[in-house]
């Protein structure tokens, strides 16, 4: 009986440490919390214009124009991951202190390399850059590869449309 008491008091206590810088954040402003660092053995998600599945990257696209380039304020984040784990989420392994994004599509002709786009050592959002260039419109996948690699590294993956804002 006593197990379970601690236990209770435990759950409570962290959950009254993570609610009270919200309560405090919202009566004096925006509270920074400290970022996490990318380690080994943990699990993450990855996000694309904070969804973490059937995403959507704004594309700007002239005339006929089969690619373009990312809208501005489009984000890609990684963070960690909390149960219940999603089938794209990703783990670090045993080696890994950092987080590559690479965005990744099919084609019918050649298919392309891989685009980079960010690399975390601590979870937080990036922007995408607006110099690459993608499809107009088409599926795409988000990879979060965690680095260095290991043999129990799994890359976190999220779906994604491309959208061109013109049509």
């Amino acid at each position: 009986m006593g197990a379970i008491i601690a236990r209770t008091l435990i759950t409570v206590a962290a959950a009254v440490a993570v609610a009270a810088p919200v309560a405090v954040a919202a009566a004096a402003g925006p509270v920074s919390r400290p970022a996490i660092k990318v380690g080994p053995k943990q699990d993450f998600r990855g996000f694309v214009n904070a969804k973490n599945r059937k995403a959507i990257i704004r594309v700007v696209c002239p005339g006929p124009a089969s690619t373009g380039h990312p809208l501005a304020r489009q984000t890609v984040r990684a963070a960690p991951a909390i149960d219940p784990s999603f089938p794209g989420d990703g783990f670090t392994g045993t080696a890994a202190t950092s987080i590559g994004a690479w965005l990744t599509w099919p084609s019918t002709v050649k298919p392309p390399p891989p685009v980079y786009i960010a690399t975390f050592t601590s979870y937080r959002a990036m922007p995408i850059p607006t110099g690459i260039t993608v499809p107009c419109s088409g599926s795409g996948q988000l990879l979060f590869l965690p680095a260095p690699g290991s043999r129990t590294v799994k890359a976190a993956t999220v779906g994604l449309t491309f959208t061109n804002i013109g049509q």
